[in-house]
């Protein structure tokens, strides 16, 4: 009689485990890519800055990017000078990013500016 208790509990606390990884995935995901999508703006804000090079200035934010195994999805400098930078990031899951409806949960972007300073 404990024994199935303690299976019972055993595969319920496993699959709130589960279920808080493959929920919470995207979250962290976005969370994570929103300070790294900021640095690569003022990083490359910083070089635009110093160097008035706009390929150097994206060249740094696609580094950065790159070191934080994400992909540099639009770079734009406007008129004043004002960096914008979207980064995005595939967020770990084990079965939600199968299905159509919660596919784009896990498909993760994030957009920042920075300003030369």
């Amino acid at each position: 009689m404990i024994s199935r208790w303690l299976v019972k509990l055993v595969l319920g606390i496993a699959l709130l485990g589960f279920l808080v990884v493959e929920l919470g995935s995207p979250l962290v995901t976005r969370a994570t890519l929103d300070g790294q999508t900021h640095q690569a703006a003022e990083d490359a804000a910083h070089e635009m800055f110093q160097s008035h090079d706009q390929n150097k200035a994206r060249a740094i934010a696609d580094q950065d990017a790159q070191d934080d195994h994400a992909k540099l999805e639009t770079f734009d400098i406007d008129e004043q000078g004002t960096v914008r930078v979207t980064l995005s990031k595939q967020a770990k899951s084990y079965v939600l990013h199968n299905f159509q409806p919660t596919r784009d949960w896990y498909n993760v972007r994030v957009s920042a500016s920075a300003t030369p300073k």
